[in-house]
């Protein structure tokens, strides 16, 4: 039989919904989504972390076996992001001496270890992503190392810390459906490899993942990550504020958002030095148009004015993003931003969310949508599906890395026995 390329699949535990990729990377390199599913969450993820094990189990299966129906194979194990509040990242660096003055499988070992030994903890395990590693040689940086000759191997390494339980709740979900779990990576640089260029990590960029109840940010320059966060909000509390000051379900809440999005008039007013007079006139008249509720609670009036619904959303957008600003400001981040911001994730569809970012910012911002990769599944070419689709690219690296043994496979036996052969080689051979 001809061989059909290496398959992976890939989940993204969403709040607001479960997606699963599979895809297919053939000889030539090309890699292909050949399947999708995606599983309404009803809330059995929130902020990165399972509430419901049996509703995630529930949502994983039904999105898994879409995504495989549609590629016409069955997949033996998973990648999945990991999220939240609860995540810490770090940035750490490790120096090895390369002894014979050749650089070797073991060297790099050792300076991975080197560099996560500080932020080791108790009841925490630690992540890190292939794409997020960086090598030097006697400080010149390399794409490969090994073979290249020096006398000092040095690591810059992007470390995610979270929970036990928080990994061992995924775990135990993706095997409730006979899978293993393959590997992790944080979301929010699974969103940056997901929509961004090679020319954005290498002028200077920032990533904003607006999700339903995290909002992840990762910022690149010079093909360095820079830094990374997660807040504990997103596109929900939004909904909440309309569904709270309306009085409807928060359904009808989402719909009204996506449908009116954020106000022109709003955006004008707040930031702009003057404003065209037939501009103010056309969105004075929408301002002063009515609105008609659908779900409003018994007593409370069926029908709203339009600005109302603007002021909501639009102050309560406004919030979150300033709330980025200065955590990029505090930490001297801004400069970096030379390619501007990237916006993914779902709450980026909300109309007009890019306008508010340019005002707020003050450099240009655009939807980051899924690339790199080719999608046959049109409903993939969407904002929503940027973490998914970096899943898919570090799954396809971290598969290369480990036959060619610059990362530990995930298993306990297989860690210990590298370690120990690491060991007996360094210290007796």
């Amino acid at each position: 039989m001809r061989n059909r390329g290496e398959i992976v699949g890939v989940v993204d535990f969403g709040s607001r919904a479960i997606r699963v990729l599979i895809a297919r990377r053939e000889h030539d390199g090309t890699v292909q989504v050949i399947g999708h599913g995606t599983a309404p969450g009803h809330g059995c993820v929130s902020q990165g972390v399972i509430q419901d094990r049996t509703a995630a189990q529930v949502a994983l299966k039904r999105a898994l076996t879409d995504a495989e129906k549609e590629a016409r194979v069955r997949v033996g194990s998973l990648f999945c992001g990991v999220n939240g509040k609860n995540v810490d990242t770090f940035i750490r660096e490790g120096n090895v001496k390369v002894e014979r003055e050749i650089v070797e499988l073991t060297h790099m070992a050792e300076a991975r270890d080197i560099a996560s030994r500080d932020i080791l903890a108790p009841g925490k395990r630690v992540t890190s992503s292939i794409s997020a590693q960086e090598w030097y040689v006697d400080d010149m940086r390399v794409i490969d190392p090994i073979g290249i000759r020096g006398q000092v191997l040095k690591t810059r390494v992007h470390f995610a810390r979270l929970p036990a339980v928080i990994e061992d709740n995924i775990v135990a979900c993706i095997e409730s459906q006979s899978r293993e779990l393959e590997d992790m990576i944080f979301v929010p640089l699974a969103s940056s490899l997901g929509c961004l260029t090679p020319e954005d990590m290498e002028l200077g960029v920032g990533v904003l993942d607006l999700g339903r109840s995290i909002t992840g940010l990762a910022v690149y320059r010079d093909f360095r990550i820079l830094s990374t966060n997660c807040f504990e909000w997103g596109g929900y509390h939004i909904t909440r504020d309309v569904a709270a000051g309306l009085q409807v379900s928060f359904e009808e809440a989402d719909e009204l958002i996506l449908e009116y999005g954020i106000s022109d008039a709003c955006i004008n007013e707040e930031f702009a030095d003057s404003m065209v007079l037939a501009m103010q006139a056309q969105a004075s008249e929408e301002r002063n148009s009515r609105v008609k509720l659908k779900t409003a609670v018994p007593g409370a009036p069926p029908v709203v004015e339009r600005g109302d619904l603007d002021i909501i959303v639009f102050e309560r957008a406004k919030e979150l993003l300033v709330k980025v600003r200065q955590h990029l400001q505090a930490r001297g981040l801004s400069k970096n931003l030379v390619r501007g911001l990237v916006l993914t994730g779902g709450a980026s569809l909300i109309r007009n969310y890019t306008a508010l970012a340019e005002a707020v910012f003050q450099v240009p911002c655009r939807v980051g949508l899924p690339n790199s990769v080719e999608i046959r599944p049109q409903a993939v070419h969407s904002p929503e599906f940027s973490a998914a689709i970096g899943i898919v690219r570090h799954a396809f690296e971290y598969r290369t890395a480990a036959r060619n043994g610059r990362v530990e496979p995930r298993g306990v036996v297989v860690s210990l026995s590298r370690r120990a052969g690491r060991f007996f080689k360094r210290y007796f051979l």
